[in-house]
């Protein structure tokens, strides 16, 4: 049985665009929690925990360093819990690796 570019492009764009929704949904729930939730994630070591956990999650899904680094900016007191920090850092994933399926998607079309 053999595969052909146009099937692994599609195969990749279809495992994308769950990847994208899953880490989108995760974001938006971790940055409406740490707006929520504020006086409990104030706390430093719950806060820091949290922060943990949620930026190693988004990391398994998005597999982004630029995402990660972004997400590290939850760390820095006051900064990051005003900014939505997850959600950002998971549009910037969203928008470089869109392009990166187009880009793919196209150079199979070309070479088919």
């Amino acid at each position: 049985m053999s595969v052909n570019k146009y099937d692994i492009s599609e195969y990749h764009h279809t495992t994308f665009k769950l990847r994208a929704a899953s880490a989108l949904t995760i974001s938006l729930i971790g940055d409406l929690l740490d707006y929520i939730a504020a006086p409990i994630f104030d706390v430093p070591l719950v806060g820091d925990i949290f922060d943990v956990i949620l930026t190693s999650l988004l990391f398994r899904i998005t597999r982004s360093k630029v995402s990660t680094a972004i997400n590290t900016l939850e760390f820095i007191p006051f900064v990051g819990d005003l900014i939505p920090t997850y959600t950002l850092s998971t549009v910037v994933w969203i928008m470089r690796e869109w392009r990166e399926v187009e880009r793919r998607r196209q150079d199979t079309v070309i070479f088919k």
